[in-house]
């Protein structure tokens, strides 16, 4: 054979080889299994993690809202290295990595100090190797054009740090509705959603199908729910949500994020590690 021709063949036979590599390389859902601190949402961010590590999660969805007491983001902004040694200690006292980081949306305080404490946010989620920092999206009642304006800017801050930016679909927001949810990412390249099925269940869009975002899907946010807001946290197993289904789907599209579980503590009647935990077993089973 010449040698120019054997080279093609290696060279065909070689990327072949990368390809069905990457491919065997692909973790699988359970690899990827997080929790999120929410299942400890009325306790300090310490016991939250191990309550996390315990139940035999791998990875964290670790909370900077301003109502939970995980990430203490005022004391981010005032002494960053301090927080954020802190944070990075409670994680590995546990041996926990960080899927994503979640963070309150734009409209919970003045844009200015909102960029400064997002900011701070995206600083921790480097500092913590976390790839993605959630949002909340704006409300439902906003105004389109202001809000898509200003997630543009803090867009751009996350893009500049290396960190990918999403919403996450929840009722009341802007995300609502699946066909508003790909507006927003059609209007501003590169932003991504955290799919929480469960609100597209319980909330205005009943079940109808979002299949329009699997490709804008970054993080998700797993929990059993039914068909009205009283049932937006079931017992995981319980409803309607075919969540198996929903994973095939993100695998078939080329999701390589991680698939969170999200049960808050004190919302009803379920016992949000219990649920956690069923949902890991029902992961590891897939």
């Amino acid at each position: 054979m010449p040698y120019r021709s054997l080279a093609v063949v290696l060279t065909g036979v070689l990327s072949v080889s990368l390809v069905v590599g990457c491919q065997a390389a692909r973790p699988t859902p359970f690899e990827r299994a997080s929790c999120s601190t929410l299942v400890k949402a009325k306790q300090p961010l310490e016991p939250a993690l191990k309550t996390v590590a315990d139940l035999g999660f791998k990875y964290a969805d670790v909370m900077c809202l301003s109502w939970t007491p995980h990430v203490n983001v005022d004391a981010l902004v005032k002494d960053f290295d301090t927080e954020a040694a802190r944070v990075a200690k409670a994680l590995a006292d546990n041996e926990l990595k960080v899927s994503n980081l979640t963070f309150d949306g734009i409209e919970t305080k003045p844009f200015d100090e909102y960029k400064t404490r997002f900011t701070a946010v995206v600083k921790l989620a480097v500092r913590l190797k976390a790839p993605l920092v959630n949002i909340m999206a704006p409300s439902a009642k906003s105004d389109w054009a202001d809000q898509v304006a200003k997630l543009k800017v803090i867009h751009k801050i996350a893009a500049d740090h290396g960190i990918k930016l999403t919403l996450e679909t929840h009722t009341g927001q802007l995300t609502e509705y699946p066909a508003d949810a790909e507006r927003l990412c059609r209007e501003i390249p590169g932003l991504g959603l955290t799919l929480d099925p469960s609100h597209y269940y319980a909330g205005p869009n009943q079940g109808k199908c979002f299949d329009n975002l699997y490709r804008y899907v970054m993080n998700t946010g797993f929990r059993a729910g039914g068909m009205k807001w009283e049932d937006i946290q079931m017992r995981w197993g319980e409803g309607p949500i075919d969540s198996a289904a929903i994973v095939r789907k993100l695998e078939a599209h080329g999701y390589r994020g991680y698939y969170v579980v999200e049960y808050l503590e004190g919302l009803g009647k379920n016992d949000s590690v219990e649920s956690s935990r069923l949902f890991l077993e029902w992961i590891r089973g897939l």
